[in-house]
């Protein structure tokens, strides 16, 4: 009986229940503070990641690969094969005892 009475208050208090009052404005300020919350986030985020930043990060990378190429231009096939073939003992220039 306990439980049956428990629902049944619980089943009168929603008849208590009423519309509650609010300013008309109320949703364009929470929409407005959401808003500033965010923008403020975002700002935080990314300024770090400035254009100047960028410039020197684009540079430094392109700087990098200059490098990279010059230094894969200097070496040729040739040697490429033969420091190959040194590193795992495929070489003929080494000379064999059974020779």
């Amino acid at each position: 009986m306990k439980t049956n009475k428990k629902v049944q208050e619980t089943l009168d208090s929603i008849e208590s229940i009423k519309e509650v009052q609010v300013s008309p404005f109320f949703k364009e300020n929470v929409m407005h503070q959401i808003r500033n919350a965010t923008e403020d986030i975002q700002e935080a985020t990314w300024s770090w990641f400035t254009p100047k930043f960028q410039l020197v990060t684009l540079v430094c990378v392109v700087v990098l690969n200059v490098m990279a190429f010059n230094n894969m231009k200097e070496n040729t096939y040739d040697q490429n094969v033969s420091n190959f073939a040194k590193s795992y003992g495929l070489s003929n220039t080494e000379t064999s005892i059974l020779n």
